[in-house]
């Protein structure tokens, strides 16, 4: 099954992209639209997975990392 990743930045003019990641794992990126990003994927194994959202930045903000997310995954 598909699961879909959002992050919103904040503030909403914030441009650029948002990493998606599993660990240390690039899954996808993503660029902002009014301020979110969402990527949908059904590649992740079953197992725990520990998700991230890491916004690149632009000209007028600074980069970000999400908290993490843990998603599990059963088969």
């Amino acid at each position: 099954q598909t699961v879909t990743f959002t992050a919103t930045v904040a503030p909403s003019l914030a441009t650029g992209s948002v990493g998606f990641y599993d660990g240390k794992k690039l899954l996808g990126s993503k660029t902002l639209s009014g301020g979110v990003a969402s990527f949908a994927t059904s590649s992740l194994a079953a197992g725990t997975h520990s998700i991230t959202a890491k916004y690149s930045g632009d000209a007028s903000y600074n980069g970000s990392t999400s908290g993490v997310l843990t998603q599990t995954v059963t088969r």
